[in-house]
């Protein structure tokens, strides 16, 4: 658990070491994630929404 006293979103991946989100086994432990991109076709187009930058 990080400083955000938030639990692990458990099956969701995170390797995004400079987002406040990324727990240090590679999960996330947001309470909720938005992926973005509304016109995409392919993973490649798309983005995390959810993603903040550490302090």
């Amino acid at each position: 658990m990080t400083d955000n006293n938030k639990d692990t979103l458990y099956g969701v991946g995170c390797e995004v070491m400079t987002c406040k989100y990324h727990e240090s086994d590679n999960c996330c432990c947001a309470e909720t994630i938005t992926v973005e991109a509304p016109t995409a076709s392919k993973k490649t187009e798309t983005f995390c929404g959810t993603y903040k930058a550490r302090d």
